[in-house]
């Protein structure tokens, strides 16, 4: 009995000891927190407070609060400094610490200027994300093609109903130190670390204008036609799917339009190959059901704003 004793003893406490290990190794972001204390001079804020509990409309559901990570890393005083100095800490961090801030700001038409708030103009703060640009409910026409027939979308933006500042009292803004981050970066929602399989960034939309807009025009053009106006589907499976949306990561995205049906995920379909040939793909005139494109149909941006603009259809229907 005594050595079973000594033997759990051990066990537990070789458990929390992987436990303690796990812990700290997860918690990357209190080294980031404290420069920024140092750049900031900001000690008014205590580091063990890891998330951001945004107040919008649909932030609680039932006794659940709607927490976001994001602040973990990025201006965590945000509720003290308020969402203009907040976004203009966001742009000064990002040209200072990422090491490919200036290629990253030319590929994704960064200007270098963070919204602070969700309204027409900004109030007396400019900028402004508008909502009435890129609402839920602020459509935008765009055409495309279904079997010679023109068509016609009208495409609602990237920010939803819930951000509608029309639902908010009279002159009052909603500022991005209440509506979070992840409503227009459409991060995964649950990242803490700044690596591996629990990536805070993976799936981050860097610019979610430049991508909706760029990406839209990308999209009618070369898309509609088989995965519909609204990404309803059609020939082509539905993209506006939230099941498919929350399960796939940006990878699956990327090989569906880069190798297409020369890929093994879409092997015998009528997918086009809008980047290469998957390596070792063979042509099959038994199974595939057309030659693969040109190499380089469309660029590798091109396509990177293609998937972008796909996980804008993701509703916020999850807890992050």
């Amino acid at each position: 009995m005594t050595r079973l004793f000594v033997a759990l003893s051990a066990l537990l406490l070789i458990l929390v000891g992987i436990a303690a290990a796990k812990d700290s190794n997860d918690r990357a972001y209190l080294g980031i927190q404290q420069q920024y204390q140092q750049d900031y001079g900001a000690g008014d804020f205590n580091i063990q407070v890891q998330q951001l509990f945004p107040t919008f409309s649909n932030a609680q559901v039932g006794s659940t609060f709607r927490v976001e990570r994001c602040i973990s890393c990025h201006v965590p005083d945000i509720q003290t400094i308020g969402p203009v100095v907040a976004a203009q800490r966001l742009s000064q961090d990002f040209f200072k610490y990422a090491p490919d801030a200036t290629q990253l700001a030319q590929q994704y038409h960064l200007t270098g200027i963070h919204p602070a708030y969700i309204t027409a103009s900004g109030g007396l703060n400019p900028p402004a994300l508008s909502y009435s640009s890129y609402g839920s409910d602020g459509f935008t026409s765009y055409s495309y093609v279904i079997n010679g027939q023109k068509q016609t979308a009208q495409l609602p933006g990237f920010l939803p109903d819930f951000a509608n500042p029309a639902t908010l009292p009279p002159g009052s803004q909603e500022g991005i130190d209440t509506t979070g981050c992840i409503i227009c970066h459409n991060g995964n929602r649950l990242g803490l670390n700044t690596g591996g399989i629990d990536d805070a960034h993976q799936n981050l939309i860097i610019n979610p204008v430049y991508s909706f807009t760029e990406g839209a025009a990308l999209y009618y053009k070369n898309c509609a036609q088989c995965h519909g106006g609204q990404g309803e589907g059609g020939v082509g499976p539905p993209l506006n799917n939230q099941d498919r949306l929350g399960y796939f990561n940006e990878d699956y995205y990327y090989r569906c339009i880069e190798y297409g049906f020369t890929g093994f995920e879409h092997l015998g379909s009528v997918m086009p190959n809008w980047g290469n040939v998957s390596p070792g793909f063979v042509y099959d005139p038994t199974r595939d059901k057309q030659q693969p494109l040109p190499p380089h149909t469309l660029s590798e941006d091109q396509i990177q704003l293609l998937v972008q603009f796909i996980r804008h259809w993701e509703s916020y229907s999850t807890l992050p």
